[in-house]
């Protein structure tokens, strides 16, 4: 008996988060690091960029598996180009990377089970990728809600509250599911 991985992760993820935001000190430095730091964007886009392609390397026949390397180096050179070509605010759109990737990894896991939390846990994921999509098309969102996040210590309190309870709420679903 062991518990769904993906629920679980994704669960213990949102707790882990939670405490990060409780503390203003360590929310301020990742915000920061985010926006402001010179090697946010190479481990941002490095690690979305990276997954996206071997995602990419690893399609089938029936996803235009066959033209996986023209569209290999098509991918590749549009990430590597991004560093020179759209500086400001990278590391924001390789975070939206990062939570697309993850999103679909998720969704991926959870196709086909057969639980009564799967809506549950497909909802958050849809919420992931509508905010992916929108940080990703416009950073300086981003840097608004996490300035409006480190302002008010209200908001930052219930965001954090709201994502420990649902990642407390996941980890208990991810126990109650027997494989």
């Amino acid at each position: 008996m062991y518990p769904n991985a993906t629920i679980f992760s994704t669960g213990f993820a949102l707790v882990l988060l939670s405490l990060a935001m409780f503390s203003r000190g360590r929310f301020e430095k990742a915000c920061h690091w985010l926006i402001f730091s010179k090697s946010a964007p190479f481990a941002t886009i490095g690690l979305g960029g990276g997954w996206f392609l071997a995602n990419v390397l690893h399609l089938s026949i029936a996803d235009l598996g066959e033209h996986r390397v023209p569209l290999f180096l098509l991918f590749g050179a549009i990430i590597l180009l991004s560093f020179f070509k759209m500086r400001d605010l990278l590391a924001v759109r390789g975070l939206a990377i990062l939570l697309l990737v993850c999103a679909g990894m998720m969704l991926e896991n959870v196709y086909g089970e057969r639980i009564l939390s799967k809506n549950f846990f497909v909802s958050f994921i849809y919420l992931m990728i509508i905010f992916a999509m929108v940080i990703g098309s416009i950073p300086y969102a981003f840097v608004s809600l996490s300035k409006f996040l480190r302002e008010s210590d209200g908001a930052r309190f219930t965001c954090a509250a709201a994502a420990a309870c649902y990642g407390t709420l996941l980890l208990w679903i991810s126990f109650q599911i027997v494989k």
